[in-house]
């Protein structure tokens, strides 16, 4: 009897849960989308007094489609500086998850991450990709995710695929932690980084179901030469339907 107790309580806790999904970790994307109706309202500060506003729409069923723009030294007595151009980003769930098998999503985002010199962000855009998602009810969900990349911000001549993944673990109704490994491979020139790849970590505030106050700490170990600590960011999510 004890045997089969253990059991049952086994299989419940790696019963996925469907209903909690997030459309992106930190920077990696997962296989999550808004559904056709919500939109997410985004505002990002970080290093340089840099601001990036963002919105993301479901479109239909199984797309959504975003645009990203933003400025360094937003604050301050300095001109800001401009970004050259406006970014977007777009998915399409391919496979939804079921008790076998991941969500699939294919998707494209030309959002990088930090100040744009150079035709390039310090940390490069996903570019397309391709992203798998899985969701297990371990003492609240558990959000693994993974997948593969190509940037086309390539003008470096490093334009090798990549990889990412990543989790995210619910903590209680309100706390969300979460975390994502990009390997780096396009983007490992010796002049530039330390060939480390690049660790994301963020602590997520859950206010209501619809505002996000994202805690954010970006190359943890501190790959870019020029990285004098990690770069904390702070982002402002707001969700609604229409």
């Amino acid at each position: 009897m004890n045997k089969i107790s253990f059991l049952i309580i086994l299989l419940i806790i790696s019963t996925s849960v469907f209903a909690f999904e997030l459309n992106t970790l930190i920077d990696a994307p997962t296989a999550g989308i808004l559904q056709q109706g919500e939109a997410e309202i985004s505002a990002k500060i970080y290093k340089n007094n840099g601001l990036l506003i963002g919105t993301k729409v479901g479109l239909f069923p199984r797309f959504m489609f975003g645009v990203n723009y933003g400025a360094e030294q937003i604050v301050g007595d300095a001109e800001p500086l401009w970004h050259d151009r406006v970014e977007f980003n777009a998915k399409l769930r391919v496979l939804d998850e079921n008790i076998q098998l991941p969500a699939v999503a294919l998707g494209y985002d030309s959002q990088g991450h930090g100040n744009y010199n150079d035709s390039r962000y310090d940390i490069k855009s996903k570019g397309v990709y391709l992203s798998l998602s899985k969701n297990f009810f371990f003492f609240g969900n558990l959000g693994v995710h993974g997948g593969i990349n190509y940037s086309l911000e390539d003008e470096d001549s490093d334009d090798e695929p990549n990889l990412f993944f990543g989790f995210d673990k619910t903590l209680g109704d309100m706390v969300v932690l979460l975390a994502e490994y990009d390997t780096g491979w396009n983007d490992n020139e010796a002049d530039l980084v330390k060939g480390r790849g690049f660790f994301n970590a963020s602590l997520d505030l859950h206010f209501t179901e619809s505002l996000i106050l994202k805690i954010s700490f970006y190359d943890l170990m501190l790959n870019r030469i020029s990285t004098q600590g990690c770069d904390r960011t702070i982002t402002l999510l707001y969700n609604m339907t229409f």
